[in-house]
């Protein structure tokens, strides 16, 4: 999911540059062929959750292909791919290791798991040659947090893990019709979309008990919520809404999510960690504003009052109060849906964005074979 959702441009940037090669959690061998990338893949069977044994042996895995492939360079993406993989590549004696870090797990735990997740992140900003961060302000969490150096740590251009394709992610009145036709809204509806996975800390139950708060002062307002739902959170979002829930639509994964973005008129992310807000500059590049929670990563996507609101995260009254005025003034959406959008089109842009990786790599890679 995360090579299809954040690593297409980069690794397509880069493939006139250098040889690749993608190590992943995938038995799909033509992943990247279907796409249009003809670079090589290899498996490696990388859990998600904490499997010690199953954590050695892709340890063990990565380090054989190292060893085997001799790279000139390694860069990870998400925590445990992350740890693991610097990890090998520091063992192999990789010369170039680089970490991306897109939001910290540990920032909502606490005690013993907040501490062995922070320490395994430390880890891997200490093994690896060099730290790219998706926004300033979670570089500069993670420097304030002692995670990782100022002198060894950067962010590609204005953030964000690979910007927004601004071809995809447009307005278009087509798409707003037909979505909205599918899913039986009236084209007069105003509409909150909450488009990501469902679970704790994306703030989905704060979201519910919001709009429970409002949707019957605005009858014509509905709450869409799309995304896999990893643990029937979206039962518990039901439980929360009672009556409003006549005023919620439900759709799982899409492979489409633009489609949708381009049926709203609000974006909602009311979550509690976010390394960047890559969701929200989507949305905005489809000309809708966002209303988000006041949490580092996602400050760096909104411009507050001016691309978008934001509230405390974890304030359901303050989520409701801001939810309300807004449905009360859908001419404001729209001054700053086209506002959104000159934002994301100006500094987010996906080209910009990869050719900062393009010129980071061939920085990096002539300062070590020189």
């Amino acid at each position: 999911m995360s090579v299809v959702a954040f690593l297409l441009p980069h690794l397509n940037g880069l493939t006139s540059h250098a040889r690749l090669r993608v190590l992943v959690n995938t038995q799909e061998a033509d992943l990247l062929s279907r796409r249009g990338l003809n670079v090589p893949i290899d498996f490696v069977a990388i859990e998600r959750s904490i499997q010690i044994w199953r954590d050695v042996l892709a340890l063990v895995s990565l380090y054989r292909s190292f060893v085997a492939n001799r790279p000139d360079a390694v860069h990870t993406i998400t925590p445990k791919a992350g740890l693991l993989g610097i990890v090998a590549a520091w063992l192999a004696r990789v010369p170039v290791r680089v970490h991306s870090f897109t939001g910290q797990v540990w920032v909502t735990r606490r005690g013993p798991m907040r501490w062995l997740l922070k320490a395994a992140d430390k880890c891997i900003a200490a093994l690896a040659t060099d730290v790219l961060v998706d926004s300033p302000s979670q570089r500069a969490f993670l420097i304030e947090q002692g995670v990782v150096s100022a002198q060894r740590s950067t962010v590609l251009g204005a953030g964000s893990i690979c910007g927004v394709n601004t071809q995809r992610f447009c307005p278009s009145v087509a798409a707003r019709q037909a979505v909205r036709a599918e899913l039986g809204t009236p084209a007069d509806a105003l509409v909150c979309l909450y488009l990501g996975r469902l679970n704790h800390d994306k703030g989905v139950l704060d979201l519910a008990g919001a709009f429970a708060q409002v949707a019957k002062a605005h009858p014509w307002a509905e709450l869409w919520v799309v995304g896999p739902d990893e643990a029937n959170w979206f039962e518990q979002m039901k439980a929360l809404m009672g009556d409003a829930r006549q005023q919620v639509k439900r759709v799982g994964f899409t492979s489409e999510p633009e489609r949708f973005m381009q049926a709203a008129d609000l974006f909602c992310l009311p979550s509690y960690r976010e390394g960047f807000g890559s969701s929200v500059i989507e949305a905005a590049a489809c000309g809708v504003p966002a209303l988000a929670s006041r949490i580092y990563g996602l400050t760096d996507a909104v411009t507050e009052g001016q691309t978008g609101w934001m509230h405390e995260a974890g304030n359901v009254p303050d989520l409701a109060r801001q939810l309300n005025t807004l449905l009360a003034n859908p001419a404001d959406l729209a001054i700053k849906g086209y506002a959104a959008r000159h934002y994301a089109v100006t500094v987010f842009a996906e080209e910009a964005i990869t050719e900062a990786m393009v010129q980071f790599y061939k920085k990096r890679l002539n300062e070590t074979t020189l």
